[in-house]
């Protein structure tokens, strides 16, 4: 299931919102509409928190269905409200690169990390128990950015190379395609949020877009 939105008034979904098979969460001030919307379509129970005091959850957040990386500069109150709402662990990384949803591409089978993170490459594969290598996508560190993945498959950038995918299948063991959406975006990590059940992508996506994005996300 695909469905186009807006969520605080923006079409970059993936900015404000992040997911995993078991969990959804969002910035704050959504309609009781949009929540239930979201929640239907990826089958997750939706959570509305603030990160570092600010509603760009989806830059901040990264993980899999074993658990959810954040940044050390959660607020108490933020922090609290993960912990009582959310179904899943969350590891706090103490790197100065707090926005960790750019940096980290991860399904539940493989992990790829912006080398800017190495330091800290052991510590995320324990904790989302999968294997996980370094790299760069389309010439980019921020690999989250520019790529989306779930258990079905992987969209990267347009400039992503045919070696560079292929590595990327290796890695996350999924199919690997180029798309963009938000009319021609090309940072696509940041216009959608997906996981094996549906997919929230940025309301001004095209027709041919969500053809793509169906094609490699919902197709079994």
């Amino acid at each position: 299931m695909i469905e186009r939105m807006s969520l605080g008034g923006t079409p970059f979904i993936g900015i404000v919102s992040f997911t995993t098979e078991s969990v959804t969460i969002t910035r704050t001030g959504l309609t009781d509409a949009n929540v239930e919307r979201i929640s239907e379509v990826l089958g997750t129970p939706v959570i509305q928190c603030s990160i570092a005091r600010t509603d760009l959850t989806g830059i901040f957040l990264a993980g899999n269905s074993n658990g959810i990386l954040v940044p050390y500069i959660l607020e108490d109150h933020e922090r609290e409200a993960l912990e009582e709402r959310c179904p899943c662990p969350f590891l706090e990384l103490p790197s100065k690169f707090t926005a960790l949803g750019n940096m980290v591409l991860a399904n539940d089978n493989g992990c790829v990390i912006s080398p800017e993170l190495a330091h800290y490459k052991d510590d995320i594969s324990s904790f989302l128990d999968v294997p996980v290598e370094e790299g760069i996508i389309a010439g980019f560190k921020n690999v989250g950015s520019v790529a989306v993945a779930t258990n079905k498959g992987c969209l990267v950038h347009p400039e992503t190379s045919s070696q560079k995918m292929a590595w990327l299948k290796d890695v996350l063991g999924v199919p690997v395609d180029h798309s963009t959406a938000n009319r021609g975006v090309r940072y696509i990590g940041g216009c959608m949020i997906a996981n094996s059940r549906g997919v929230v992508v940025g309301g001004i996506s095209t027709g041919p877009e969500l053809g793509r994005i169906d094609d490699v996300l919902m197709e079994e």
